[in-house]
């Protein structure tokens, strides 16, 4: 009896650990990975996309901003939160998804940083960017690609986030020979696979329009949910992909660019273009920038600050 009582334990206690980072910093998939319940997606237009630098901001500074006379039951503001960055880093043979430890602490703590961004009706997003290793989205093998498309989906789908961005930067490409040539050809297959994973069903694939992300084919354009273009106003979806899905205007928060009056001039017509966005948005009122444009594009609506900023705790 004693040893059936003791195997009887022992399975109880098995754990299955999936890993969706590099080697050294697992995260383990737990009951906080279970699908996460929202409140109902503001029916809003355009969407109002954040990124936010995770080594100095905590997330949860982008849940504090809301549509002024919603005090009771507040109607927020922010729609994706794109926590930026992880990195995809390779060899000639080998890709990997690589998370630092800022984002491998979200990763692990997201029912403290990412879930009450989820239950406020926020999509938060894994931001995706290069890391100096000479391989990156545009010149992955077809190994690689399949590889790389998987890695973060699993991704994706353990931590129970809402979808992944890519940024076409800093990967470095030509510092080591044997890769194939980069390409936008080759980043759209990589787009491609990535759709067609079945844990990205109803996860959205956006991009910042920079790099070889400006040369998508018709299938990637197809694929994407999003994009954004390099900081600016005024610019036009790319041809094959709809104003719905387009930010016209890219807004640096931290930098100043737009101005307020640029912003307020672009907004005052921003006709049927789907989305904002705002790069590196920090832990204090920011709702001075957004109501260049919220009342413009959102029917007169104006943006309230709750006054609460979250420190990074980790």
């Amino acid at each position: 009896m004693k040893n059936l009582f003791f195997t009887l334990v022992t399975l109880i206690m098995v754990l299955f650990v999936t890993s969706c980072s590099n080697n050294e910093d697992l995260v383990v998939a737990s009951q906080d990975a279970q699908s996460v319940a929202t409140r109902g997606v503001s029916v809003k237009t355009p969407k109002l996309t954040t990124y936010i630098e995770t080594n100095d901001i905590n997330p949860l500074n982008m849940g504090e901003y809301y549509f002024t006379g919603t005090e009771a039951d507040k109607d927020y503001v922010v729609d994706h939160v794109i926590l930026f960055a992880s990195n995809i880093r390779g060899t000639v043979s080998t890709v990997e998804l690589y998370h630092n430890p800022n984002q491998t602490y979200i990763l692990n703590n997201r029912n403290t940083l990412v879930k009450p961004l989820q239950d406020k009706g926020i999509k938060v997003l894994l931001g995706l960017l290069g890391d100096h290793t000479g391989v990156g989205f545009a010149n992955l093998t077809s190994a690689q690609i399949t590889s790389f498309a998987n890695q973060v989906a699993d991704c994706i789908e353990v931590n129970g986030l809402d979808g992944v961005d890519f940024d076409d930067e800093y990967a470095e490409y030509g510092k080591i020979s044997g890769t194939p040539s980069p390409s936008g050809t080759n980043f759209s297959s990589l787009i491609t696979a990535l759709r067609a994973n079945p844990k990205m069903s109803g996860k959205l694939i956006t991009a910042f329009h920079y790099g070889y992300a400006q040369y998508f084919n018709q299938n990637a354009l197809n694929a994407m949910n999003y994009m954004w273009p390099n900081f600016g106003y005024g610019y036009g979806a790319p041809s094959g992909f709809s104003n719905s899905k387009w930010a016209s205007m890219s807004i640096q928060y931290t930098d100043g660019y737009p101005s307020a009056r640029q912003i307020q001039s672009a907004a005052q017509n921003y006709g049927d273009y789907g989305a904002i966005m705002m790069f590196n948005v920090r832990n204090y009122d920011a709702s001075g920038t957004m109501n260049n444009f919220a009342s413009r594009v959102w029917g007169g609506k104006t943006v309230s600050y709750t006054g609460t900023s979250y420190p990074k705790n980790y």
